[in-house]
C-alpha cells in the first residue's frame, strides 16, 4: 500500500492512519477497535451481525490490503470502508463515530476535487500535446518520424513527472554538468550565420530585425551578485537555443539559426561529440527547436528543464 494513499485522523486523544482507496476511506478491524475504544472481538461481532442482517453487502465494503508488519513481512489484512465504519460507530454508540464521519466526508470531498482538477489538467495537457504533434510533424518534414515522436513522448512524460511531483522535478536531478571553456561573442556568431547554408530568401536570411540576437548571446553570461544566472554549460546551451528561437531576431531562418548557434556553442566548448557520439542528433535538435518555437511563455520552465535532460540522455 502506497504511503501517499494514507491520511491521518486525529482528535486530540487518538491518531489513526486512514487508507484512501477507490474514492473512500478504509480501516482495519484493529483500527476500528482503536477508533471507537472497543475490544477487537466486540467490533468483529458487530461486523458479522451487519453482514448477517443484510445491512451492508460484504463485497461492497470489504477488501484485503497488503501491509508490512514489524517482522518486515507483508500480510493481507481485512479492511472495511466508510460505510462499515459508520455502521459500527452507530452500534457501539460512539460520539467519535460522528466526528470521524464528518472528517472523512471532508477528506473525500477534497480528494475528489483534487482528482477532478488533476484529470482536467491532464486532459488539457493531452490536447496541447496533440496540437504540438501536428505542428511538429509539419515543421520537421524530411526527418525520421519515429525519432520525432520519441522526443514528443519524452516531453509528454516529462510534463507528467513535473505534475506528479508538484514541480520537484525529476528532470532537475543532480547529474554531473559541465562548465564552459569558451564564451561566444556577437561578431563571430554573425560570421557563422553568414557562412551557413540556407534555403530561404538570400536577402532576408540572417538579416536582423533588431538587437535581440546580440542580447540573446549576452544574456546567457549574465550574473547577479557575482553568481552566474546560467552557471553550467547545459544551462547556457538550452537557454541560448530558447532565446534565439523565441526572440525572432531575424526576418528569415530563426529556427535554423538558433540550431546552428546551439551546435556551434557545444562544438566550441568541446561538448558536441561525447564518447564518439554526437550529443544531440539532427532530428532531435530540429524537433526540440520546433517544440520551443511552438511553446507558450508559461511553458518556459518545463521546456528548459526538458531540454537540459534531453542533451544529457540522448
Amino acid at each position: 500500500m502506497e504511503d501517499n494513499n494514507i491520511v491521518v485522523f486525529e482528535d486530540g486523544e487518538i491518531t489513526v492512519k486512514v487508507t484512501l482507496e477507490n474514492e473512500t476511506v478504509w480501516l482495519s478491524m484493529e483500527q476500528i477497535a482503536d477508533l471507537f475504544d472497543r475490544d477487537r472481538s466486540v467490533i468483529g461481532k458487530h461486523i458479522r451481525k451487519i453482514f448477517a442482517e443484510g445491512e451492508l453487502d460484504k463485497n461492497s465494503v470489504w477488501a484485503k490490503f497488503a501491509q508490512t508488519a514489524l517482522d518486515d513481512k507483508s500480510y493481507n489484512i481485512d479492511f472495511y470502508n466508510l460505510d462499515m465504519i459508520i455502521s459500527v460507530g452507530y452500534r457501539v454508540k460512539s460520539k467519535r463515530g460522528i466526528l470521524f464521519r464528518q472528517w472523512a466526508t471532508k477528506i473525500l470531498k477534497d480528494y475528489t476535487l483534487k482528482g477532478i482538477v488533476y484529470n482536467d489538467k491532464r486532459l488539457k495537457q493531452l490536447e496541447r500535446m496533440q496540437k504540438i504533434q501536428v505542428d511538429m510533424m509539419e515543421g520537421v518534414k524530411g526527418f525520421d518520424a519515429s525519432e520525432v515522436l520519441n522526443v514528443l513522448n519524452l516531453y509528454s512524460q516529462g510534463l507528467a513527472l513535473l505534475d506528479d511531483y508538484d514541480h520537484q522535478s525529476l528532470l532537475e536531478k543532480k547529474n554531473t554538468e559541465n562548465e564552459c571553456i569558451y564564451a561566444l561573442n556577437y561578431e563571430e556568431c554573425m560570421e557563422v550565420i553568414e557562412q551557413s547554408p540556407f534555403d530561404g530568401r538570400k536577402d532576408l536570411f540572417g538579416k536582423e530585425r533588431d538587437k535581440s540576437f546580440q542580447s540573446s548571446i549576452n544574456q546567457i553570461y549574465q550574473s547577479f551578485g557575482g553568481v552566474e544566472l546560467y552557471p553550467t554549460l547545459e544551462d547556457k546551451a538550452v537557454n541560448l537555443l530558447y532565446f534565439i528561437t523565441k526572440n525572432h531576431s531575424f526576418y528569415d531562418g530563426n529556427k535554423r539559426i538558433a540550431a546552428t548557434i546551439f551546435i556551434y556553442f557545444l562544438m566550441k566548448n568541446r561538448q558536441l561529440i561525447v564518447n564518439n557520439k554526437q550529443r544531440i542528433s539532427n532530428t532531435t535538435l530540429a524537433t526540440l527547436t520546433v517544440l520551443i518555437a511552438s511553446s507558450k511563455p508559461e511553458e518556459r520552465e518545463n521546456i528548459i528543464a526538458f531540454s537540459k535532460e534531453l542533451i544529457r540522455v540522448i
